[in-house]
């Protein structure tokens, strides 16, 4: 009866953007636990609560105040994204419904316990920090003897703001596990001082030559990552104090992230968003007008993969003409997005991404740098060393990531019965001792 996250696929549209509920009973599902606020976790969380109204919905208070600006944000965007026979089939993500749904969450703090009534059993829930972003959690199950260990999206390492996961104790028999970056690549080989530094001098380079950066960033983990991490730089006399743009839904949870200042998910309490000094990035009809065009500037505009429509994705048109400007990508940009092919196009060149009828010529310096908020390869080994489960139920990676982990496991840890499931099939976890 405990359902773990209901996401919306950020690749898909129509009901294949949705989970598959009709695999759920109707009003089987009694406790509805969610890891964290990205909206591959939480954007359908109103759909699943049409058929499964009953269901107690439970999260941490951080992740909740995160989740009343993301769903609202999502409901406003689906008008574009979905067909109307779609949006006519969602009943709860109106403005009048949704504050109803935000309402119904019970809060928990990391380190406590919840038991959980479950087809007349109890099942002791326990929740950890998971790294991520603010308020992210990993979820321990036990029940009839048997401990179940869910990481939910996890950090293995400190970020900028966010302090890394912690992790039960003691062994558990069953270990539920994310693989987004299960398959080593030359960018997880570099840590983060690397990787800042590296991100600093390119910087220095762009403003020296009179151009201006575009770093795509979700607006969610990453905006404030960077926003902080570029302010300090400057500070430290590393980086020229130019013109920082932000805007729109980064804003907004900025300000969540300053008001959760001393939330145990922290690493820094000191350091606060509304204290760096930030320019409103333009509104759509606006943003080719801005003065990054003629002055050096740092611009932080999502999205991170430069969905279509987003201010990432249509700056970046203008911005490839320039030869002295740069594109910088601070996270993964998933083979579908328009994104990936503008962080993988070739100097000299010519792209069209995404919706666009013509081809723009790419004069502009680009660069990928990756500052994870998921564990490495190695980190998601040593969750795997530190647990010592007999069982590992991979999630959340593509194929490949979910191959090469689970090749990892086997040889390092044999005897791990190492599995992952495929949608539409049942699985037993663990039978009661």
């Amino acid at each position: 009866g405990i359902l773990v996250d209901a996401g919306l696929h950020p690749e898909k549209t129509g009901w294949d953007a949705f989970p598959k509920t009709e695999l759920l009973a109707p009003e089987s599902v009694n406790t509805f636990i969610i890891t964290h606020a990205h909206s591959d976790h939480i954007g359908a969380i109103p759909y699943v609560l049409q058929s499964q109204p009953q269901a107690r919905l439970i999260a941490t208070s951080e992740t909740i105040q995160i989740a009343e600006v993301m769903l609202a944000n999502s409901s406003s965007l689906m008008q574009r994204q979905h067909p109307k026979e779609v949006m006519d089939a969602l009943t709860l993500y109106t403005e009048e419904k949704l504050p109803e749904v935000i309402d119904s969450f019970e809060p928990v703090r990391f380190g406590s316990t919840r038991t959980i009534g479950a087809n007349g059993s109890s099942v002791k829930a326990s929740f950890y920090m998971s790294g991520h972003i603010l308020g992210a959690a990993g979820l321990l199950f036990e029940y009839g003897g048997k401990r179940i260990f869910h990481t939910g999206d996890v950090a293995m390492h400190d970020q900028y703001l966010i302090g890394k996961a912690e992790l039960p104790d003691d062994p558990v028999d069953v270990l539920v596990t994310e693989s987004t970056n299960g398959l080593w690549d030359a960018y997880l080989s570099h840590n983060r001082e690397q990787e800042l530094d590296r991100l600093i001098e390119i910087i220095n380079h762009t403003i020296a030559e009179g151009g201006s950066i575009l770093i795509p960033c979700f607006a969610l983990g990453k905006m404030q990552e960077a926003l902080t991490m570029i302010w300090d730089a400057m500070c430290a006399k590393r980086l020229p104090q130019v013109d920082i743009y932000t805007g729109g839904l980064g804003r907004r949870i900025s300000e969540i992230y300053d008001k959760n200042q001393y939330s145990q998910s922290r690493l820094r309490s000191d350091k606060l968003t509304k204290d760096i000094p930030q320019i409103e990035v333009p509104r759509r009809d606006g943003l080719f007008g801005g003065k990054y065009f003629k002055t050096p500037s740092i611009v932080l505009a999502s999205s991170g993969m430069m969905q279509e429509g987003t201010a990432s994705y249509l700056l970046a048109q203008r911005w490839l003409r320039h030869e002295n400007f740069a594109i910088c990508f601070i996270g993964y940009t998933d083979p579908r997005t328009p994104g990936y092919e503008v962080a993988n196009a070739q100097r000299g060149k010519r792209i069209k991404f995404g919706t666009m009828k013509r081809e723009v010529p790419v004069r502009c310096r680009i660069e990928r740098f990756r500052f994870s908020a998921h564990a490495r390869r190695d980190g998601l080994l040593e969750i795997v060393e530190r647990l010592q489960p007999k069982s590992v139920i991979m999630t959340h990676g593509d194929q490949s990531a979910m191959n090469a982990l689970g090749e990892s496991i086997l040889e390092r840890f044999p005897g791990t019965k190492v599995s992952a499931p495929e949608v539409g099939k049942w699985y037993r976890l663990a039978s009661e001792a």
